[in-house]
């Protein structure tokens, strides 16, 4: 797999996770509207589980994203 193939499939899955953090997050404090918008799927107790499992993938996503994108040269030491 090439770098450029890696680092789009790093983008789009935390763009994904990041999403469903929000829905989740929003799922927790508005769980009447999200229940209905999910059709019943996501009610406030599977929101605010969702919600404490997916900040781990979340923070690996991140921490991917800024190491596949970062510049060379910040990791570099000046002489």
């Amino acid at each position: 797999m090439s770098n450029r193939t890696l680092t789009r499939l790093v983008h789009w899955t935390l763009l994904a996770v990041g999403l469903l953090t929000v829905v989740s997050g929003l799922g927790i404090t508005e769980y009447q509207t999200v229940t209905e918008l999910t059709f019943g799927l996501l009610n406030k107790a599977s929101a605010f589980k969702l919600h404490l499992w997916v900040w781990i993938p979340f923070l690996v996503l991140l921490a991917a994203h800024v190491l596949l994108t970062a510049r060379p040269g910040w990791f570099r030491r000046k002489r």
